[in-house]
């Protein structure tokens, strides 16, 4: 009895990289959605406490989704993190939220915080670096969180997942001329964020 209920209990433990990555993902999916709903009524003639509501929803979408990052990564020791003992996983999760987190400030600061400028070349540029980057390292901590086998079910396969869903709405929203499509693949793309932090949150570590 005793041996039962002890491996019982170990069954039903939630991780902390499950609870606090989720939660922050969930989070971060949820303000970004909403922001993504704001922006599209923007305008120049937007009164400041809708362009000040959008900036807070933005930017902290954005604080939201980097620091999730960091249990998923296993915190300052790493000992309790979906990658396992990867070192490469641990980088290419903290990268991801590093490069995401300047990708989505640049972002902001172009759009909204600096003066129009006539010749946007250089910062287009700069941005699709960065989106390739954050992509790339998404992609790899993905696949080491697939392959290192602590989180189980679908948990384990949500971050590859959501990699491939953030290519197709992030192709779909530059390739379109269309500003309601755009935005349409970008509410799919938060949408399944939020999925992604519940299913993580959801989790249950069989170790």
């Amino acid at each position: 009895m005793t041996t039962t209920s002890a491996s019982t209990e170990t069954s039903t433990h939630r991780p902390v990289w499950a609870l606090w990555g989720g939660l922050g993902i969930t989070i971060g999916g949820a303000l970004l959605l909403a922001a993504t709903v704001v922006e599209y009524f923007l305008s120049e003639d937007s009164p400041s406490a809708l362009v000040g509501l959008f900036t807070a929803l933005f930017l902290g979408s954005t604080l939201a989704h980097a620091l999730a990052m960091i249990p998923l990564a296993g915190g300052r020791t790493g000992a309790n993190g979906a990658v396992g003992a990867s070192l490469v996983g641990r980088v290419a999760l903290l990268g991801f939220g590093a490069v995401f987190m300047t990708n989505q400030f640049v972002y902001y600061a172009v759009s909204y915080a600096m003066p129009t400028v006539d010749d946007y070349s250089g910062t287009l540029a700069f941005t699709l670096a960065l989106g390739i980057g954050q992509l790339v390292l998404l992609l790899v901590g993905s696949i080491i969180i697939v392959r290192a086998g602590v989180a189980v079910g679908a948990a384990r396969w949500a971050l590859l997942s959501l990699t491939g869903v953030a290519v197709i709405t992030g192709a779909v929203a530059n390739a379109t001329d269309s500003y309601e499509v755009a935005t349409l693949a970008l509410l799919c793309s938060t949408g399944a964020q939020i999925v992604v932090g519940l299913v993580f949150m959801a989790t249950r570590s069989q170790r």
